[in-house]
């Protein structure tokens, strides 16, 4: 498989993203991805920005591997999310109401 693959699939699990919600969120049809995944082809330059852009890492690391240093620029961030995608609808619900007050600008 194709680095390029690889470091798509490496994302999608650091982000708890599917391969179908990566469709989505790119437009791109979950059949093509899919397509391009199992033939091991390459997606053209504009496809491969949107890809990279949502998940936050650059076309070069996706097909190199390298700019780790700026690979992550939200890490907190995308911790962060990963850590509420795991919480009960209770404890959101909670985790919402405690940002909701920190927000709220100081009088």
């Amino acid at each position: 498989m194709l680095a390029f693959w690889n470091n798509v699939k490496e994302e999608l699990e650091y982000k708890l993203m599917s391969q179908k919600e990566l469709a989505k969120a790119t437009e791109i049809s979950y059949n093509t991805l899919q397509s391009w995944m199992t033939k091991d082809r390459l997606p053209d330059a504009s496809d491969s920005v949107r890809i990279a852009k949502v998940l936050g890492v650059s076309v070069e690391y996706l097909v190199t591997g390298a700019d780790g240093s700026k690979r992550r620029e939200n890490a907190d961030l995308d911790e962060l999310i990963r850590d509420i995608r795991h919480l009960s609808s209770d404890d959101l619900s909670l985790a919402r109401s405690v940002v909701r007050r920190l927000t709220v600008p100081v009088s």
